[in-house]
């Protein structure tokens, strides 16, 4: 008991860090360089951020796993997976309808684009739907077969 446990703790922080990972793609990497120091690398330098977070998402998800002895690695791994796009994608359409609102842009400094910090459309949806596409493959993959003793009780 106290080893499922400590595996639900290590999911939810390495859910915790793959949604900073899906939700650092949309940030738009020619807007993290302000003063030009980067030169024509300013969209690589989303990259590092993302690098970071990703580390620690799959130490902890491989420690959690461990935990349990890799039983149902598939299906906790696309769980894991499957809730971190799930958080993503309710942030983004959240950030969005919140845009969406005139009042809430006219509270907006003039001088910040926000549209353009997170513009990298592209890339956030490649990567939430990788994950997405993932967790879903990983869960149904990770499901155990019907014996048929289960069979015939139900």
């Amino acid at each position: 008991m106290i080893r499922r446990v400590l595996s639900v703790v290590f999911y939810v922080i390495a859910g915790f860090f793959l949604y900073m990972v899906s939700l650092l793609a949309f940030i738009d990497g020619t807007a993290l360089d302000t003063n030009g120091a980067l030169g024509a690398n300013g969209a690589a330098a989303k990259w590092l951020p993302i690098g970071i977070f990703a580390v620690p998402a799959v130490l902890t998800l491989a420690v959690g796993l461990a935990i349990m002895g890799f039983r149902q690695w598939r299906r906790d791994t696309g769980i894991v997976f499957l809730s971190a796009a799930g958080f993503t994608t309710f942030l983004v359409l959240s950030f969005v309808s919140m845009l969406m609102n005139e009042e809430y842009r006219k509270m907006m400094p003039p001088d910040i684009d926000v549209l353009k910090f997170f513009g990298d459309y592209i890339t956030g949806a490649v990567v939430l739907v990788v994950l997405m596409l993932a967790g879903v493959l990983l869960v149904i993959t990770g499901r155990k077969p019907r014996t048929v003793a289960a069979e015939r009780q139900g």
